[in-house]
């Protein structure tokens, strides 16, 4: 494929420096100013230089750049040289482009760090535990407050800062905070291996206190990278009901295509043989994929010849840029798109032109991306700290008119998880849609 871990590309990966020291050492080590000014050089040329900054407000950047520049005067770990450098690429305000800890460091995360062990989402500013999943005895439900002695609210204000996102979208940082907290609390707040925290408990009004010990657990450890790539190859699936149908695609991207391409034809032949009005597509969690993958599913969407990419795109995407014909068995009931915030790149992409050529309902959250990107990404690894930035070169585009460039695609019908969605075990989401369709469950 000319992908790079199944996101939109054109002219492939590279890595360029070796790797650092790995292991609990990677975690320790401290860096002189020398080396420390060494990768802010390497960094910052690659910002100047190659990224694609489609989005990015270059004088403030600029203006960041050389703040974190002069405030190189002591040394510093690994840990806290990330934390200086990760809001710079979050400057880029481009999805693609993201900082990610030293490859021994990610080791050391999987397998010795002890992180924090509550589930959370992030509601108004608020965070909330929706599950306790190793024993710690802070209820689901549960206000945090506090963290070691940082409030909730300076914590959801530096997480948030980091996340790469697509020009103003402000979904995504919340997503990916609040899934990926564990992690995220580790690299850019504090290695921590155990937590105080100060919380509310559900139906309460003053505020308990418990220590709680970390969890090792490498399911709970995920770098920038890690929050994108670790999805390619989730699996697809379809179910059947009585009157509509479920067809769960979470990412653009796998290996066996063959495969995906029967799975999606032999899935649309079922909902004609069994002659189902309505059909609900859930790209839920899907942070985007390959080109090829995305059309082959678009060409059971759509009912008359339709151009997915815009004709200024790259030379080697040709093959969307001409009109693509419906399959024989393109679906022609009642469509709903369930849709979150992790929608960008591809996803993004294919919700841009479903939303242009009216295809269907779009139900949920507004995805992150729309109808145009940067991405052609290339990786390169800062050569002191090991740090690995990854960043777009090539801006791409769907063939859509009208929409506005830097914010993610809005539904139809608009759907907002209450903590107690979370806390049970429904499906907003699906059940809005359902309603839509006139449909009982």
């Amino acid at each position: 494929m000319a992908l790079c871990a199944g996101i939109l590309l054109a002219s492939g990966c590279r890595s360029v420096g070796d790797e650092p020291i790995s292991g609990r050492s990677a975690v320790e080590a401290v860096y002189s100013v020398d080396e420390l000014k060494r990768d802010f050089v390497q960094f910052r040329s690659i910002m100047d230089n190659k990224t694609a900054r489609l989005y990015t407000d270059r004088d403030r950047l600029r203006k960041a750049l050389n703040e974190a520049e002069a405030g190189l005067t002591r040394p510093m770990g690994e840990l806290e040289f990330y934390r200086l450098l990760a809001p710079l690429v979050a400057e880029l305000r481009c999805g693609h482009s993201f900082l990610s800890v030293s490859r021994g460091t990610e080791r050391f995360m999987r397998d010795e760090a002890l992180l924090f062990p509550l589930s959370v989402r992030i509601l108004e500013d608020k965070l909330f535990v929706i599950r306790d999943g190793y024993g710690t005895g802070v209820a689901p439900g549960s206000e945090l407050v506090s963290v070691n002695g940082r409030t909730a609210t300076d914590i959801i204000r530096t997480l948030v800062s980091t996340v790469p996102t697509d020009g103003a979208d402000r979904g995504r940082p919340r997503y990916d905070s609040e899934r990926w907290f564990a992690s995220m609390y580790y690299a850019y707040i504090d290695p921590a291996e155990s937590f105080e925290v100060a919380y509310v408990a559900p139906g309460g009004t003053g505020l308990s206190e418990a220590k709680l010990p970390g969890a090792r657990d490498p399911a709970l450890a995920k770098t920038a990278k890690g929050v994108i790539f670790d999805t390619l190859g989730a699996p697809y699936s379809m179910t059947v009901h009585e009157q509509y149908a479920i067809l769960r695609i979470p990412v653009f991207s796998y290996g066996d295509s063959r495969a995906y391409d029967k799975f999606l034809k032999d899935s649309f032949v079922e909902i004609a043989g069994r002659n189902l009005g309505t059909l609900i597509l859930d790209v839920r969690g899907n942070y985007g994929g390959s080109p090829d993958i995305t059309a082959e599913l678009f060409k059971y969407l759509i009912r008359e010849p339709t151009a997915f990419f815009s004709n200024d795109n790259p030379f080697y995407l040709a093959r969307w840029k001409r009109p693509i014909a419906p399959a024989p068995e393109a679906f022609g009931g009642r469509l709903y798109v369930l849709m979150d915030e992790a929608g960008f790149s591809m996803s993004g992409f294919l919700l841009s032109l479903l939303k242009y050529h009216g295809i269907g309902t779009l139900v949920g959250a507004p995805s992150s991306g729309g109808y145009q990107c940067s991405d052609a990404s290339m990786e390169t690894t800062l050569r002191e700290t090991g740090l690995r930035l990854r960043y777009s070169t090539q801006v791409f585009g769907t063939a859509v008119s009208g929409q506005e460039a830097g914010i993610g695609v809005q539904p139809d019908l608009r759907v907002d998880w209450t903590l107690q969605d979370y806390l049970g075990d429904g499906d907003p989401a699906l059940a809005a849609a359902l309603r839509s369709a006139g449909i009982r469950r």
